[in-house]
């Protein structure tokens, strides 16, 4: 039975996934793949018999994705696995922006009986706490989401958009009241709420600043359940204490964001339910079992996909290759170098030169693979799957 480590608490649901062919253990010796969520993987040793990582969960900055490719290693992630519980926290985000439940609920913690009773009180001070409606508002959305469009929707919103990476067959699934724009500083000027959906990378880090802030609204309203350092905490502390910003909720606390003006922090709650966690780790089960067993790579942040099917008989080889001008031919030159019988070839490849190729195996038995390719080239892993 094949081990895998994991390195946080996993949903259980997970051995029935594994079956009975893989053991899930946080002792794993030699492990075949690592379940993750929060653990920090950058001065991690990996075992050498590790073959990939699944993140249950959709960020992957905890894990060094360039070296683990370098290595061989595929790190998988379950984008989509815990949207509804995101969804469901930004709706929650937009109403402790517009009604004041967050300042309420900590003002009324605080009442004792005294001259007047805790009820008089609450008659005589909730008009510090008044608040305004969602409905007829406009939500702008960065990376869209489609359940928190759907639901916005649904309230009475409307809903704008900005994605450079819509795909057409995504933008097809959207409700057509969704108005979808090319420049996101006209969402900005036009929306009364902003939410972010997008991963943090060197154009998006900071992006949120003073110079984005200025082409605002005033008296936006800006929910974070993303990435903390998407925005710039000196220039939103800033905007929220003058008023340009009327809430500021994040799922990202900084101990320069606590006890501010305007600024609501939550304890990164977005993909804290049972559901969740449940989705994201059978998720990333599914994936690695399909890397395993098939060799396919789907879902990958440090691969690009390659999907051979279901392997229903006989081997497959996988390679992992660098710096070769047509990976798949110099593996079929090897296959053919080693006298093994193939009937299709599959490749992919990163930017960086590395390749990994999925080779069907025609005969019952392969012998040791020798490289007779290209000068310069590497091998950086090699396996055989068998049904």
């Amino acid at each position: 039975m094949k081990e895998v480590l994991r390195l946080n608490e996993i949903s259980p649901l997970v051995n029935s996934v594994f079956q009975d062919k893989y053991i899930m253990t946080k002792d794993a010796k030699e492990p075949v793949g690592i379940l993750v969520r929060s653990f920090n993987m950058h001065e991690y040793k990996l075992a050498p018999s590790v073959l990939c990582v699944g993140r249950a969960g959709a960020g992957t900055n905890n894990i060094p994705l360039d070296r683990y490719a370098e290595e061989g290693v595929v790190v998988f992630n379950t984008p989509g696995a815990n949207a509804n519980a995101v969804k469901e926290l930004v709706l929650s985000d937009m109403l402790m922006c517009g009604r004041r439940i967050a300042e309420g609920i900590a003002w009324t913690n605080g009442l004792t009986d005294g001259e007047k009773t805790v009820a008089e009180q609450v008659e005589s001070g909730k008009k510090a706490f008044a608040g305004s409606e969602i409905k007829d508002t406009t939500l702008g959305i960065m990376g869209l989401g489609r359940l928190v469009a759907e639901a916005a929707l649904a309230l009475g919103m409307k809903v704008l958009a900005v994605d450079p990476y819509l795909t057409k067959e995504a933008a097809s699934t959207l409700p057509e009241d969704v108005r979808i724009l090319d420049n996101i500083d006209d969402m900005f000027a036009l929306s009364d709420y902003l939410t972010f959906h997008v991963p943090l990378t060197n154009e998006t880090r900071g992006f949120i600043n003073r110079e984005s802030i200025a082409k605002m609204k005033d008296g936006v309203n800006i929910i974070n359940c993303s990435r903390g350092e998407l925005v710039d905490n000196e220039s939103i502390i800033q905007a929220c204490e003058s008023g340009k910003v009327n809430r500021y909720v994040t799922d990202f606390p900084a101990t320069e964001l606590l006890n501010r003006k305007n600024i609501i922090c939550t304890p990164h709650l977005g993909a804290s339910t049972a559901e969740a966690e449940d989705n994201c780790a059978v998720m990333a089960v599914d994936e690695i079992r399909s890397y395993f067993e098939n060799g396919n790579i789907i879902n990958s942040v440090n691969f690009p996909r390659l999907d051979m099917g279901e392997l229903e008989s006989g081997i497959r080889v996988a390679v992992m290759i660098k710096d070769v001008a047509d990976p798949a031919l110099s593996v079929m030159e090897m296959l053919s170098a080693a006298k093994i019988k193939y009937s299709r070839v599959m490749a992919s490849r990163r930017e960086d030169g590395i390749s990994y190729v999925l080779a069907e195996i025609t005969q019952e038995n392969i012998p040791s693979l020798l490289f007779y390719g290209e000068e310069g080239a590497k091998i950086i892993s090699y396996r055989a799957i068998e049904k």
